[in-house]
């Protein structure tokens, strides 16, 4: 196991949680919803041998404490968010991966910090717009948190994903993910639901961008990142497994990132 370092950095006005491994390049890894660095560890043990892996807990998630009167976000903030602190870190610029909303921030990262951005990877952003009317799919999850609260439906939200893997995750790193819940469905959720990225503007930015799908993972999302792919006039790269491969086959996820990463140094 690779020695990791850990702390808090000050951010655009919030504690962010990071862990850092490894030595080479700089590679920051962003995480989708519960925004726990935790789904990470795995993939990043892995990819440390070979780079300076960067993981975090996003604003108001898990062990990044939530700013006082923090009530909303924007893709914008949280793309700042991971400029921020790879510039706190001086590991900018990075090569950086994002899956499902992570991918969403990277893609807005590139637009408002490009020069923060050696290469990107984005896997498997959700894109909720070109699937879904946004009203609808409010309606349907603050129903469910009404229900069973933002906890159950949390719970429920992975399983329509087929996220089956999380059941064999740590089970502390579990509970602390699941109670990011409450920031998830009052917060972050009408960021998600609402976010198109500016194709246009990512073609101009001139960052590489590489977009991946998993081999087994959910049509719609399979759809989400084959239009994105389409939109920047490039391939669709696919990776082992669904939309969380780094959870339960690490160590062929990681062979399989690490031959798209290699082209970006």
């Amino acid at each position: 196991m690779t020695t990791m370092k850990h702390g808090l950095a000050e951010i655009n006005g919030a504690q962010i949680y990071y862990e850092i491994r490894g030595s080479g390049p700089p590679l920051l890894l962003i995480m989708g919803l519960t925004g726990d660095a935790g789904w990470f560890e795995p993939l990043a043990e892995l990819l440390a041998e070979q780079f300076t892996v960067v993981t975090y807990d996003r604003r108001a998630n898990s062990r990044s404490p939530r700013p006082e009167g923090w009530t909303s976000t924007s893709i914008a903030e949280q793309a700042d968010d991971a400029a921020g602190l790879l510039s706190t870190l001086r590991l900018s610029p990075a090569i950086i991966f994002g899956n499902s909303f992570g991918a969403m921030i990277l893609l807005e990262l590139i637009v408002r910090h490009p020069r923060s951005v050696r290469g990107a990877v984005a896997h498997e952003p959700p894109l909720m717009p070109l699937l879904y009317q946004a009203h609808d799919l409010a309606d349907f999850w603050k129903a469910k948190v009404a229900k069973g609260g933002p906890r159950n439906a949390l719970k429920e939200f992975t399983e329509m994903k087929k996220d089956e893997t999380i059941n064999g995750l740590d089970p502390s790193m579990m509970r602390r993910a699941f109670d990011n819940g409450d920031v998830i469905f009052s917060v972050e959720m009408p960021v998600i639901i609402s976010y198109k990225p500016n194709a246009e503007a990512l073609r101009v930015s001139k960052v590489p961008i590489f977009v991946a799908a998993g081999e087994e993972t959910a049509m719609h999302l399979f759809c989400a990142s084959k239009w994105l792919a389409t939109q920047l006039k490039t391939d669709l790269h696919m990776l082992p497994s669904g939309h969380v491969g780094y959870v339960d086959q690490p160590r062929e996820f990681a062979t399989a990132l690490l031959s798209l990463v290699e082209k970006l140094r």
